[in-house]
Protein backbone atom coordinates (compact mmCIF):
# COMPACT_ATOMS: atom_id res chain seq x y z
CA UNK A 1 0.00 0.00 0.00
CA UNK A 2 1.05 3.44 -0.57
CA UNK A 3 -0.39 7.04 0.07
CA UNK A 4 -0.11 9.89 -1.90
CA UNK A 5 -0.88 13.46 -2.19
CA UNK A 6 -3.87 13.84 -4.87
CA UNK A 7 -3.46 16.17 -7.41
CA UNK A 8 -6.24 18.02 -10.46
CA UNK A 9 -5.61 14.86 -12.56
CA UNK A 10 -7.20 12.48 -9.70
CA UNK A 11 -10.95 13.92 -9.79
CA UNK A 12 -12.55 10.78 -11.78
CA UNK A 13 -10.80 8.51 -8.87
CA UNK A 14 -11.67 11.17 -5.94
CA UNK A 15 -15.49 11.33 -7.01
CA UNK A 16 -15.80 7.32 -7.89
CA UNK A 17 -13.89 5.99 -4.50
CA UNK A 18 -15.87 8.96 -2.40
CA UNK A 19 -19.56 7.59 -3.65
CA UNK A 20 -18.54 3.79 -3.52
CA UNK A 21 -17.20 4.55 0.09
CA UNK A 22 -19.96 6.71 0.93
CA UNK A 23 -22.63 4.34 0.11
CA UNK A 24 -20.99 1.04 1.36
CA UNK A 25 -20.36 2.64 5.05
CA UNK A 26 -24.31 4.34 5.36
CA UNK A 27 -26.42 2.42 2.80
CA UNK A 28 -27.96 0.97 5.25
CA UNK A 29 -29.14 3.68 7.49
CA UNK A 30 -30.51 5.64 4.46
CA UNK A 31 -33.09 5.64 2.46
CA UNK A 32 -32.02 4.51 -1.47
CA UNK A 33 -32.99 8.22 -2.52
CA UNK A 34 -31.27 9.94 0.22
CA UNK A 35 -27.68 8.16 -0.50
CA UNK A 36 -28.52 8.81 -4.58
CA UNK A 37 -28.97 12.66 -3.97
CA UNK A 38 -26.04 13.06 -1.57
CA UNK A 39 -23.60 10.98 -3.61
CA UNK A 40 -24.63 13.36 -6.65
CA UNK A 41 -23.61 16.47 -5.13
CA UNK A 42 -21.19 15.50 -3.05
CA UNK A 43 -19.17 13.38 -4.91
CA UNK A 44 -19.65 14.84 -8.54
CA UNK A 45 -16.52 15.20 -11.30
CA UNK A 46 -16.56 18.64 -11.33
CA UNK A 47 -16.72 18.87 -7.55
CA UNK A 48 -13.50 16.94 -7.11
CA UNK A 49 -11.92 19.13 -10.07
CA UNK A 50 -13.21 22.50 -8.21
CA UNK A 51 -11.74 21.32 -4.81
CA UNK A 52 -8.48 19.97 -5.67
CA UNK A 53 -7.77 23.33 -7.65
CA UNK A 54 -8.37 24.91 -3.80
CA UNK A 55 -5.07 25.90 -2.06
CA UNK A 56 -7.20 25.30 1.22
CA UNK A 57 -8.17 21.73 0.53
CA UNK A 58 -5.53 18.47 0.46
CA UNK A 59 -6.71 15.19 -0.14
CA UNK A 60 -4.87 11.82 0.03
CA UNK A 61 -5.56 9.11 -1.53
CA UNK A 62 -4.04 5.11 -0.60
CA UNK A 63 -3.26 2.60 -3.32
CA UNK A 64 -3.23 -0.93 -3.20
CA UNK A 65 -1.02 -1.15 -6.52
CA UNK A 66 -2.49 0.29 -8.87
CA UNK A 67 -6.20 0.39 -6.59
CA UNK A 68 -7.59 3.20 -4.99
CA UNK A 69 -8.81 1.75 -2.01
CA UNK A 70 -9.63 4.66 0.62
CA UNK A 71 -8.47 8.85 0.65
CA UNK A 72 -9.03 11.43 3.07
CA UNK A 73 -9.88 15.39 2.76
CA UNK A 74 -8.59 18.02 4.89
CA UNK A 75 -9.37 21.54 4.62
CA UNK A 76 -6.55 23.73 6.19
CA UNK A 77 -7.61 26.87 8.28
CA UNK A 78 -11.09 25.39 9.11
CA UNK A 79 -12.60 26.76 12.34
CA UNK A 80 -15.56 26.81 14.82
CA UNK A 81 -16.55 28.35 17.48
CA UNK A 82 -15.61 25.65 20.64
CA UNK A 83 -12.19 25.17 19.20
CA UNK A 84 -9.91 27.99 21.34
CA UNK A 85 -6.71 27.22 19.34
CA UNK A 86 -6.10 29.89 15.77
CA UNK A 87 -4.38 26.99 13.88
CA UNK A 88 -7.45 24.60 13.06
CA UNK A 89 -7.05 21.89 10.29
CA UNK A 90 -10.44 19.78 9.75
CA UNK A 91 -10.38 15.85 8.46
CA UNK A 92 -13.47 16.52 6.39
CA UNK A 93 -13.60 12.55 5.10
CA UNK A 94 -11.65 9.32 5.83
CA UNK A 95 -13.06 6.17 3.79
CA UNK A 96 -11.89 3.22 2.97
CA UNK A 97 -13.44 0.66 0.60
CA UNK A 98 -15.22 -2.30 2.70
CA UNK A 99 -13.16 -4.96 2.09
CA UNK A 100 -10.08 -3.17 3.07
CA UNK A 101 -11.45 -2.32 6.27
CA UNK A 102 -9.24 -4.37 8.80
CA UNK A 103 -6.15 -3.99 6.63
CA UNK A 104 -4.79 -0.80 8.35
CA UNK A 105 -5.47 1.45 5.10
CA UNK A 106 -7.72 3.94 7.41
CA UNK A 107 -4.81 3.86 10.01
CA UNK A 108 -1.88 4.72 7.68
CA UNK A 109 -4.32 7.65 6.50
CA UNK A 110 -4.93 9.44 9.64
CA UNK A 111 -1.23 9.01 10.27
CA UNK A 112 -1.06 10.64 6.90
CA UNK A 113 -3.60 13.24 8.26
CA UNK A 114 -1.78 14.09 11.52
CA UNK A 115 1.49 13.94 10.01
CA UNK A 116 0.84 16.70 7.44
CA UNK A 117 -1.20 18.67 10.08
CA UNK A 118 1.77 18.88 12.01
CA UNK A 119 4.22 19.47 9.72
CA UNK A 120 1.83 22.40 8.26
CA UNK A 121 1.74 24.11 12.10
CA UNK A 122 -1.43 23.48 12.93
CA UNK A 123 -2.29 23.09 16.49
CA UNK A 124 -6.17 21.24 16.53
CA UNK A 125 -7.31 18.64 13.99
CA UNK A 126 -10.89 17.67 14.22
CA UNK A 127 -13.43 16.10 12.67
CA UNK A 128 -17.35 15.24 12.55
CA UNK A 129 -18.93 12.05 13.02
CA UNK A 130 -22.36 10.45 13.16
CA UNK A 131 -22.57 9.61 16.48
CA UNK A 132 -24.20 6.09 15.53
CA UNK A 133 -21.38 5.04 13.58
CA UNK A 134 -19.60 3.40 16.86
CA UNK A 135 -16.87 1.87 14.68
CA UNK A 136 -15.21 5.08 13.37
CA UNK A 137 -15.56 6.76 16.80
CA UNK A 138 -13.68 4.46 18.39
CA UNK A 139 -11.34 4.51 16.04
CA UNK A 140 -10.88 8.56 16.67
CA UNK A 141 -10.67 7.66 20.13
CA UNK A 142 -7.59 5.32 19.85
CA UNK A 143 -5.85 8.16 18.07
CA UNK A 144 -6.49 10.53 20.91
CA UNK A 145 -9.77 12.67 19.45
CA UNK A 146 -11.98 13.58 22.18
CA UNK A 147 -15.46 14.90 21.87
CA UNK A 148 -16.11 18.80 22.23
CA UNK A 149 -19.70 19.29 20.74
CA UNK A 150 -22.39 17.92 18.61
CA UNK A 151 -23.59 19.46 15.02
CA UNK A 152 -26.59 18.30 12.79
CA UNK A 153 -25.86 16.95 9.17
CA UNK A 154 -28.20 16.25 6.62
CA UNK A 155 -28.46 13.76 4.56
CA UNK A 156 -31.26 13.74 2.31
CA UNK A 157 -34.51 14.42 4.32
CA UNK A 158 -32.84 12.46 7.31
CA UNK A 159 -31.15 15.27 10.23
CA UNK A 160 -28.26 13.02 12.09
CA UNK A 161 -26.44 14.20 15.06
CA UNK A 162 -22.41 14.07 14.31
CA UNK A 163 -19.94 14.25 17.40
CA UNK A 164 -17.20 17.16 16.91
CA UNK A 165 -13.97 15.62 17.89
CA UNK A 166 -10.48 17.08 18.43
CA UNK A 167 -7.04 16.20 18.66
CA UNK A 168 -4.48 18.77 20.30
CA UNK A 169 -0.97 18.26 18.20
Amino acid sequence: MQIRPANTNDANILAELGAKTFYETFREFHTEEDMQQYIQKAYSVDLMTENLSKESIQYFIAFDEDKPIGYLKLIKDASHEKLTSQKNIELEKIYVLKEYLDKKVGKELMLQAINFSKQNNFETLFLGVWQENHRAVNFYKKFGFETFTIRTFQLGETLCDDFLMKLNL
